[in-house]
């Protein structure tokens, strides 16, 4: 019995965030039978072997050109998976039930799916949603999902009366903390930001670092650094620079609410009208776009982010940690609250 992990709403939810390309989806097969498929000087090889050889070979390459931080993702998915799976297995023994039966009963048991679920859902999810859904109109599709999430909320009952250690750590990499930051210089957690201004993910993304920087308002500092995807967000870069020039005055922080805001409003005469409305020295913005410095330093750093295996908006090193997409709060919170423990600090109450 296999217990399906967590997902968001699919229906309603998008992908988390800007590609400059969509990977193919790979597949593999085996017919899973004991019968020769060949042999080799004398050694039969069957089914079961090849499709053993095939599944290993199918990880290797699918491991092989992956950022170090999405490996560590899909192991730590596994060990979730597997942990469920046999705590599922020894609770239905000690019930005397199949796995099957076991999750079924204790479904039946945790009772309909309340309005407060659906509302609670809701509200941790809004930010992901489609701009302007309503509860009421979502909250029939929310049901059904919560639903069908019930067994893996039997598995989550398990788990927390377990003893669980997992041992596995997250790789951390090495990424300067170069670019306009808010936040304590001392904080012991550090967000680097790689972002797109014409990224519909990395605006989504925008209100969620706000509620970071509100809830840790003396341990989290947040560093900003550009990363334009130029193959798919053609005025990306120039609204980068553009920012650079605006940080040059000291006005930053303005200039990048202004792009976000008006993410479909990111053409040269628009850049300048955004320059006036933040207060900004327009001679000296002119001369700034036009200069060298600013494009090398958005290009710098694009290649800071290429050289750790970021190619896609928005990216978010936790001291080091890589959360990729826009995430909930609830995701950003794990990771802050993880390093602040580790550096003998409380995380803030919930």
């Amino acid at each position: 019995m296999r217990v399906a992990p967590l997902v968001p709403l699919a229906l309603l939810i998008a992908a988390l965030g800007c590609q400059p390309q969509e990977a193919g989806n790979k597949t593999a097969s085996g017919n899973g039978a004991s019968a020769v498929v060949a042999n080799l000087n004398g050694r039969d090889i069957d089914a079961a072997e090849l499709e053993r050889w095939m599944k290993d070979n199918l990880y290797k390459r699918e491991m092989a050109n992956k950022p170090a931080g999405e490996i560590y993702e899909d192991q730590a998915q596994a060990i979730d998976a597997m942990v469920d799976e046999l705590l599922v297995a020894d609770a239905a023994e000690k019930a005397g039930q199949t796995p099957d039966a076991f999750i079924e009963a204790q479904t039946l048991a945790l009772g309909p799916v309340t309005d407060a679920e659906v509302s609670d859902f809701f509200s941790a999810n809004q930010s992901r949603l489609p701009a302007g859904a309503k509860i009421d109109e979502l909250a029939p599709r929310i049901r059904a999902h919560l639903e069908s999430q019930r067994p893996q909320q039997v598995a989550e009952n398990l788990r927390a009366k377990a003893k669980l250690t997992v041992s596995l750590e997250p790789p951390r990499a090495s990424v300067d903390a170069l670019g306009p930051a808010r936040g304590p210089e001392n904080a012991p957690v550090v967000i680097i930001s790689f972002s797109d201004y014409q990224c519909p993910f990395c605006k989504r993304a925008e209100p969620t670092i706000d509620a970071v920087l509100a809830k840790y308002p003396t341990q989290v500092r947040q560093v900003y650094r550009h990363l334009p995807l130029d193959a798919i967000h053609p005025q990306a870069r120039p609204a980068a620079i553009a920012a650079v020039c605006a940080e040059n005055q000291g006005k930053f922080w303005e200039y990048h609410a202004l792009l976000f805001q008006n993410q479909e409003a990111l053409g040269d005469a628009d850049l300048r009208k955004h320059a006036t409305a933040a207060g900004l020295d327009t001679t000296a913005f002119d001369a700034c776009l036009s200069s060298p410095e600013a494009a090398q330093r958005v290009q710098a750093d694009a290649d800071a982010a290429r050289t750790v295996g970021i190619t896609g908006t928005p990216a978010f090193f936790i001291n080091g940690i890589l959360i990729s997409g826009a995430r909930p709060l609830d995701d950003f919170s794990k990771w802050i609250d993880r390093e602040l423990e580790a550096k003998g600090q409380t995380p803030p109450a919930s």
